[in-house]
């Protein structure tokens, strides 16, 4: 048997609504919760972040900052490392379920964070060569619903890797 939507009835008693109108006061409003700045990364405390073999940076997850908020956002302290060991300080956070980051701050030459002034959420960028927030977006901090992991997990993620 075949039904076309066409032909179907629409409501038994002919009071059913042609549409119906979307109701903000019922969407979940998404709010970012407040956060503060963790200790400046201890090299002690790094988790070595794997990275394709293509790619030229070192890429390291300070443990004791990785957190999880309220809002449902992943941060954490990221260390990008060149061949030469030069490297770049960030407290970054992560929205798993629009693919988003912001740079809280950055880390400068006297181990201190400065905050980035008006910080807005970006697109993880997708490039072919040290795309290193795409996969820790990808395969570290958001799970497979695009949540972002319980800190104790993306740990043990970081930890158990070959």
């Amino acid at each position: 048997m075949v039904v076309h939507p066409a032909l179907a009835k629409k409501d038994i008693y002919g009071d059913e609504p042609s549409e119906f109108p979307f109701d903000e006061k019922y969407a979940e409003k998404w709010e970012e919760s407040a956060i503060m700045l963790p200790p400046y990364p201890d090299d002690r405390n790094l988790l070595l972040v794997p990275m394709n073999n293509f790619d030229t940076l070192k890429i390291y997850i300070e443990d004791k900052s990785i957190s999880r908020a309220p809002d449902r956002v992943a941060r954490f302290s990221l260390i990008a490392e060149s061949p030469s060991g030069a490297r770049s300080v960030f407290y970054d956070g992560y929205r798993c379920e629009t693919r988003q980051y912001k740079t809280y701050a950055i880390g400068t030459s006297q181990h201190t964070w400065s905050p980035v002034a008006n910080a807005q959420w970006q697109i993880v960028p997708r490039s072919e060569i040290n795309a290193f927030r795409d996969n820790i977006y990808r395969h570290y901090v958001c799970d497979e619903n695009n949540s972002a992991r319980a800190p104790e997990d993306l740990r043990r993620l970081l930890k158990n890797q070959p």
